[in-house]
């Protein structure tokens, strides 16, 4: 479900803002069962956070055993809004974004020894092991993110000459929500438990001048 809202209240001042929400199921379970050697990608609504915005994809085979994944509703808020400031013609712009966090997966690479008594066999090619994402893809997603963008712009004229100076200011909050994490999950792990320590955070606050000039 998609809903923008504009108005333009008169002034210089100009709002728009929206939510972007909705939930994907997808159900494999029928055609697994009937083709168990069956090796699909299935693409799923999972998060902003993660791959192509809003989607993360999942392995349907015989070792994953999540054959049916509902990813629950997933939401976007952004808005946007500028004034130009009478006399001094000064534009003041801002943006705001909230994304839904990726989708967390726990991925254990399950040793041959293990799935060979399970299969009956080894497995195929003689693999060493075999990735299981033990968490039902669309159950838990990282964090929030949240960001508020600022811009201030004057229109300066010499002559023949226009010049538009701004300052432009990202993540004026200086939040530092994860973007993605180490999903790569080991029950014993030999350094200590490293499953979804962060590998990226939103960029801390930063301004950018710049300048455009028309003659």
């Amino acid at each position: 479900m998609l809903m923008n809202v504009t108005a333009r209240p008169g002034s210089g001042l100009f709002f728009q803002g929206g939510v972007n929400t909705g939930k994907t199921a997808s159900d494999n379970c029928e055609v697994r069962a009937k083709l168990p050697e069956l090796n699909a990608v299935a693409t799923v609504f999972g998060g902003f956070g993660t791959g192509a915005p809003g989607t993360t994809t999942a392995t349907i085979n015989s070792t994953n055993p999540w054959c049916h994944v509902d990813t629950g509703f997933v939401t976007r808020v952004t808005g946007l809004g500028s004034w130009m400031i009478p006399k001094v013609a000064v534009q003041i712009a801002g943006t705001f974004r909230s994304d839904q966090g990726g989708a967390l997966a726990a991925l254990y690479a399950v040793p041959n020894a293990a799935i060979q008594p399970i299969l009956g066999r080894p497995l195929s090619n003689n693999a060493p092991n075999v990735t299981v994402n033990l968490i039902d893809p669309g159950t838990f997603y990282g964090d929030r993110v949240n960001e508020i963008d600022i811009r201030f712009a004057k229109i300066l004229r010499f002559g023949r000459t226009r010049t538009n100076v701004g300052v432009d200011l990202y993540n004026i909050t200086n939040s530092s929500p994860v973007l993605t994490y180490n999903q790569n999950f080991s029950p014993i792990p030999a350094g200590g438990f490293t499953w979804l320590t962060p590998t990226s955070v939103l960029q801390p606050r930063f301004f950018k001048f710049s300048a455009t000039i028309d003659f």
